[in-house]
């Protein structure tokens, strides 16, 4: 007999068809009308929440949910016949259980596990701290709340779950979140990851081991379930050794740059559906399947790019309403009572406290500044959509009443709406690379070490790069090199830094992109005519915030220069990141345009070739940091520098500080130079800024290599009436210029930019810089 909690939906054979039917709507209409509906109140409650400075999408996606649901237009049994009918409710259960199996398993491939060890001992212990604290402490609060007022019915057997949820931090609600504020890439996004995910398996291990604990105590030893056991290992074993090495092979089978092929795509699709009723049959949990499958799955290309253009489109405009619909008919505000809503309000509010002081002490214990740590204690203390799936799963196994689950889910939504904008306030990602030092080629000792950081987008990059870099390093002068080559990857979204061996060759017969790096640059230090540090890795990234990996790199090694190539076909999204580098950098920026003429094979490895430098000064401490970096490649009697400096006339300067500097660089290069031939200085005086361009474009192809500052006094009487004509502002008036294909030379040009992200104090005291 059919139990009494089923309900039975049938319906004629006609009627079930798709095609061929004569009533007047379609069956389409009813399914289509309701997810619509869904996505135009998302995007309503957008944009009525944007001026209160509420940007969260999981917000205004659940009061989209909230608002068909029992607590709004549901409340009217006519409105929610008409729009939920019984054949409608039952395909948006269908698309949501769907929905559900590829969100777990898109959100399961970005889980990269080595992301625990990669923010050290903090991330455990605030990932263990922020679970154990609040489940204790909240608790014990349900035992003096019972004290007063004796808990029974559906509130009493719920506040166990609601004290064990609410002490959880879920990896993937955090990893939502994240993604949503581009803050994946920062290193508070990246200690986030690693405490929430400690706090995910903590919670895991822990409830498997106390649901055993509570069979064996019930019924003996012998209650334990081998069966399941040996299952559980068995689909482990069979994910990891026969469907990953089909994923590996299918990769293989697609030319590197290229998308995987559509029946490999519909196979990997048949998989994770397949995994969900395979660990389903097994008396598993269903989910155990996808999870799996998305944690062994590769996380290089294609398989990346594939999960986000071929799955998470459809799943997120479709499948994600299903699961608002149903989550927000669960919420009905008029049935909550006013004891129920003060005790497990209560309940939360005490588990949020402990957890966010449980975050907080420890951040501050590990040094991090005060107003990090209080980011972080309101960032793991947000909530996302994954959450209101485990409320929902809970609701619905009856482990959590209907009032509990209403106020828990209107609680996750007035938490996110209240430290998310408050998180944007505390915490600005620019921060995080002000240095408290000079980082510039200025200020380093002539015989100190040169900390480079050279990012290369394109193979073609490589070969100018090294050139420069060959010029500036000399048996006295050190270099510590690191080559970092940036990739794009939108389909795996946690931030993934890989670090090469160069003592390692390619196994294959096929080298890569970063095989020819590699290879290159292993040539570049063995045949260095000095002492050098090499280090390369890989930065895959979303265009988005692949700055915060540069930038994050060039702070960790404490450089004092990041070399970036430049095109002016580049396209938006790497202009954008060249920007971005130019606002946040730790260090001294040089934006490398290649004319191809200094990529030239011959000059690459040769010893020591005589190269010509030419830095155009103006005046400024990004003419400095350019003239610094040419008198560096002076050290070699093979290469020739000369200075071109323009005056202009009858116009006196209003910064008498900058000019005390200018002419300090100057005079010190001068005498440290005076018997040499290897330098030359010359002097333009010119009223105008058709002058200055005449000159400039005089130089015709006398240099390899030309260095000028990116940003200078734009009212001054050299530059007028050129800056009008610039056009990339990444490179300045005069490095536009340089850049510009009616420049008749063939040299290449780096614009530089002095460390502009200092405090306050050092731009205060900043003396001026005599070379040695």
């Amino acid at each position: 007999m059919p139990s009494k909690n089923v309900t039975w939906f049938c319906e004629p054979d006609a009627k079930l068809r798709l095609t061929g039917s004569t009533e007047k709507r379609s069956d389409h209409v009813y399914v289509l009308f309701p997810i619509s509906l869904v996505s135009l109140l998302t995007g309503f409650f957008h944009l009525l929440l944007q001026p209160l400075g509420v940007q969260v999408t999981f917000v205004s996606q659940m009061l989209a949910g909230i608002a068909l649901g029992p607590s709004f237009l549901g409340h009217n049994e006519k409105v929610s016949k008409k729009i939920f009918t019984p054949k409608t409710q039952l395909v948006i259960s269908v698309f949501e259980s769907f929905g559900l199996i590829y969100i777990t398993f898109v959100t399961s491939v970005r889980a990269d596990l080595s992301i625990m060890t990669k923010s050290g001992r903090l991330g455990i212990v605030i990932g263990i701290g922020s679970y154990l604290l609040p489940l204790i402490v909240t608790s014990l609060s349900t035992v003096i709340v019972n004290q007063f007022d004796p808990l029974d019915g559906e509130l009493g057997e719920s506040v166990q779950m609601v004290t064990g949820l609410e002490s959880t931090i879920s990896f993937y609600g955090i990893l939502e979140i994240l993604t949503d504020m581009k803050l994946l890439n920062s290193e508070l996004g990246r200690l986030a990851l690693s405490s929430s995910l400690t706090n995910t398996l903590l919670n895991m291990t822990l409830g498997t081991v106390l649901v055993v604990l509570s069979d064996i105590q019930e019924a003996g030893i012998g209650s334990i379930n081998l069966l399941n056991l040996m299952s559980f290992m068995l689909l482990v074993i069979f994910i990891v050794f026969i469907i990953r090495p089909v994923m590996v092979w299918m990769m293989r089978q697609t030319p590197e740059g290229k998308r995987l092929k559509n029946e490999h795509v519909i196979a990997l699709n048949i998989m994770v559906v397949c995994s969900y009723f395979v660990s389903e049959s097994m008396g598993l949990i269903g989910f155990w399947g996808p999870i799996i499958l998305g944690v062994i799955t590769p996380l290089i290309p294609p398989m990346g790019s594939l999960l986000t253009d071929k799955m998470e489109a459809f799943v997120w405009s479709v499948f994600l309403p299903c699961f608002l619909i149903n989550s927000g008919k669960g919420v009905n505000l008029f049935s909550t009572t006013l004891t129920g809503f003060l005790i497990v309000e209560f309940l939360i509010w005490v588990a949020t406290t402990v957890k966010l002081f449980a975050i907080i002490i420890p951040s501050l214990y590990y040094k991090m500044p005060f107003m990090d740590a209080l980011s972080l204690g309101l960032l793991l203390n947000c909530r996302g959509i994954y959450d209101i799936q485990i409320f929902s799963r809970s609701n619905r196994r009856k482990m959590l009443s209907d009032e509990s689950y209403g106020v828990m889910v209107m609680t996750a939504m007035l938490k996110s709406a209240i430290a998310l904008p408050l998180l944007r306030v505390f915490y600005d990602t620019s921060r995080r690379y002000v240095a408290y030092k000079r980082r510039t080629i200025q200020h380093t000792r002539h015989d100190a070490e040169l900390r480079i950081l050279a990012c290369i987008y394109e193979e073609n990059n490589v070969a100018t790069i090294i050139n420069v870099l060959g010029a500036s390093i000399f048996p006295q002068r050190p270099m510590e090199l690191h080559v970092l080559n940036l990739e794009e990857y939108v389909g795996h979204s946690l931030p993934l830094v890989i670090s090469h061996r160069l003592d390692k060759m390619p196994s294959s017969t096929k080298p890569t992109k970063i095989d020819n790096i590699l290879n290159a640059f292993r040539q570049f230090e063995q045949q260095s005519s000095g002492p050098l540090s090499l280090q390369c890795f890989t930065a895959t990234a979303p265009y988005d915030s692949m700055h915060e990996d540069i930038c994050s790199m060039a702070f960790e090694k404490c450089t004092s220069l990041v070399i970036i190539p430049f095109q002016k076909t580049n396209s938006y999204v790497i202009k954008k990141i060249t920007k971005k580098v130019l606002k946040m950098a730790p260090c001294s920026v040089g934006i490398l345009f290649d004319r191809r003429e200094f990529m030239n094979s011959r000059h690459i490895f040769t010893h020591r070739s005589a190269i010509n430098v030419c830095v155009i000064f103006l005046g400024g401490p990004d003419d400095r940091e350019a003239l610094a970096y040419g008198a560096r490649m002076t050290g070699d009697q093979n290469a020739m520098l000369t200075i071109i400096r323009f005056f202009a006339v009858n116009h006196a300067t209003k910064d008498l500080i900058e000019e005390k500097n200018d002419l300090n660089l100057i005079s010190g290069l001068r005498m440290s130079t005076m018997d040499s031939k290897n330098v030359r200085y010359i002097k333009h005086s010119v009223k105008e800024g058709s002058e200055t361009f005449h000159v400039i474009n005089s130089i015709g192809n006398d240099f390899e290599l030309i260095l000028t500052g990116r940003t200078h006094d734009y009212c001054s009487p050299v530059l007028s009436g050129l800056v009008e004509w610039s056009e990339s502002q990444e490179l300045g008036v005069v490095g536009d210029i340089l850049a510009s294909s009616d420049f008749k030379s063939n040299a290449s040009v780096m614009v530089m930019q002095q460390q502009a992200s200092v405090v306050e104090e050092m731009v205060i005291q900043s003396p001026g810089f005599v070379l040695k």
